[in-house]
């Protein structure tokens, strides 16, 4: 959102039950009482808008200000049902803001670089009115002196001087950029505005959540990836983990599915974003929260309808954020033409599944390493026992899949469960499998009830990291059948049972292709054997930070490579935030540190 400008940094314990509940945000420096325990739904004017002067549905400019079409946005949004449906945060990104000579900070003149009016002085009425319309008002700033836009309104040397006048206004979220600061000066930044957020809303009932692009800034290689990822755990409730989401082109309609361009524009397409994101999906939790940046659905024309349903599936079986970016008031003013993106929106059914914090979902299934062709399967753990799934059509025309109960994870796969079809919102038994046919880069989703048949396991492909924002990993594949003293290396992900993997109650890893054979860690690289509960090398750990480990060693891609597959995989002294040593595993709740 509005550029994380860190293009150049791009290269830079299971036994008995499984991991416990990450810490929640009651322990973030921000403020000591709870917010955002649940992912932020609303709206965020970038992606669609950037700093662009906008006119007046009426296509008039004349006065039309930049508070003026963000209160109009607050408008649609409560007149269109987005409100009541649970969308009550309303962001303004970049370019709201100005920062006198001696250092105050306030609105903005003009509107971006036009004649138009921007913001009030003081955003107090502002706030008022955003409140009124039963949302919460959001700012954006960034860590640096500058904004990513060039704005001199960023918090290096204003942090408690800024921290007071978002309390003074009413403001109820903060999106912390990370232009300005790179990885020497980056944690210390976004500690001390955390610090001052609290200390500006310590006597105050309205407390300011925290919303931190850190993550963001570095790429999957990067160990301080890992390391911002648990650091920004403690300051605030939700992050940027990926590129931004393409910015609307408008000479480039229909891009926003498959928008490869994280190194020129630092920007990715749905495809994109879902992989950075569900690559570390163990970070997410009550009150923390891995966002994968704003939905394109509405006016917003880089996607088709299947493509927008499927970004909503996608964000919400990974519990995203889900932050609107279009133009509410053409949905308002002409709510039957945009009937499809409303009733993409407002799916209570997957929304509930983005709102419920068990877990965020996890990568079970991918079947070709391309955007092109194949299938993504996502799994994520709800709080009543059931799993939400989202299979994902990359292919350009329609597909016939059939989905494995046993690879969701359920057991005694004999007997009769409960689905219930997210986009029709029917139910139906199943015993086994169900088969259905999905359109072009369109979308299944359903839950998947355990009723009296047995609670389901983490299962599902163990991924390396990736080598680059953007790219896909490869997959831990039990060569040759799976077949006792079979080597375990890396592959491209594929559909085999071989590359199936699932986690068992006392820290025991079966293969799907032969759940009698256990994944065992060992000093010449990991192997498939008999399974035996008094085999240390075979009880594994996963931890928050990606590690497998297993005798107190951590599976390791020799050579510290993630892009080479011809590299063995072992056991090795753990390390710490070691791209080759981090692993995206399913879970049943996020790991531990």
């Amino acid at each position: 959102m509005a550029g994380i400008c860190s293009v150049a940094v791009l290269t830079a314990g299971l036994v008995s039950s499984f991991d416990t509940p990450a810490r929640a945000d009651s322990t973030a420096a921000n403020t000591s009482t709870p917010v955002g325990a649940k992912p932020m739904m609303g709206f965020n004017n970038w992606a669609r808008f950037t700093c662009a002067a906008q006119a007046r549905l009426d296509g008039t400019r004349d006065g039309y200000s930049f508070q003026q079409f963000m209160q109009d946005q607050a408008k649609a949004m409560k007149d269109t049902g987005l409100v009541a449906a649970g969308y009550t945060n309303l962001t303004v990104d970049d370019c709201w803001m100005q920062r006198t000579s001696a250092g105050y900070l306030h609105g903005a003149a003009n509107w971006g670089s036009s004649s138009q009016p921007g913001f009030d002085w003081e955003l107090t009425d502002y706030a008022n009115y955003v409140h009124s319309q039963g949302m919460e008002a959001g700012l954006y700033s960034t860590s640096g002196v500058n904004t990513c836009q060039g704005v001199p309104g960023g918090v290096m040397g204003h942090e408690q001087a800024d921290a007071n006048s978002l309390a003074y206004w009413g403001i109820d979220s903060i999106k912390l950029d990370n232009c300005g600061t790179n990885q020497s000066n980056r944690q210390t930044e976004f500690t001390t505005f955390a610090n001052a957020l609290g200390t500006a809303t310590a006597n105050k009932t309205r407390k300011i959540l925290f919303n931190e692009s850190a993550p963001a800034g570095y790429g999957p290689t990067s160990a301080e990836k890992y390391n911002s990822l648990e650091w920004v755990r403690g300051l605030g409730q939700m992050w940027r983990v990926s590129p931004d989401i393409q910015v609307w082109h408008a000479n480039q309609p229909n891009t926003g599915w498959d928008w490869q361009h994280g190194a020129d524009y630092y920007e990715g397409g749905i495809l994109q974003n879902f992989e950075d994101t569900v690559s570390i999906a163990r970070y997410n939790g009550p009150g923390n929260h891995n966002d994968a940046d704003m939905l394109l659905i509405g006016d917003n024309n880089q996607l088709t309808l299947a493509e927008q349903r499927s970004q909503f599936a996608l964000w919400s079986a990974m519990g995203s954020p889900l932050m609107i970016t279009s133009d509410v008031r053409k949905m308002a003013a002409d709510p039957v033409t945009y009937a499809p993106q409303l009733n993409i929106l407002k799916n209570a059914d997957i929304i509930a599944v983005d709102q419920d914090t068990t877990a965020g979902g996890y990568l079970a299934a991918r079947d070709g390493a391309t955007t092109t062709a194949g299938t993504e399967v996502v799994v994520k753990p709800l709080a009543d026992g059931s799993r939400a799934v989202v299979v994902v059509n990359k292919n350009a025309t329609a597909t016939s899949f059939t989905l494995d109960l046993a690879r969701v994870g359920f057991t005694n796969t004999g007997c009769s469960r409960t689905a219930k079809d997210l986009w029709n919102h029917t139910t139906s038994q199943v015993t086994g499998s169900l088969t259905t046919t999905i359109g072009a880069h369109d979308n299944a989703m359903y839950t998947i009830a355990p009723g009296s048949c047995g609670a389901a396991l983490p299962t599902g492909q163990i991924q390396a990291a990736q080598p680059g924002f953007q790219a896909y990993a490869y997959c831990l594949d039990a060569y040759n059948g799976a077949t006792n003293g079979a080597t375990v290396g890396l592959w491209d992900c594929h559909s085999g049972n071989n590359q199936q993997w699932q986690r068992q109650t006392n820290g025991q890893i079966t293969s799907l292709a032969s759940p009698g054979l256990c994944l065992s860690g060992e000093s010449t690289g990991l192997k498939l054997r008999t399974c035996s509960s008094g085999d240390t090398k075979q009880i594994w750990t996963y931890t928050l930070a990606g590690q497998l480990k297993a005798g107190g060693v951590c599976a390791d891609i020799a050579g510290g490579a993630v892009n080479d597959k011809t590299k063995a995989v072992a056991t090795y002294t753990c390390g710490t935030h070691q791209a080759n040593q981090t692993w995206s595993a399913p879970f049943a709740t996020p790991p531990t540190p």
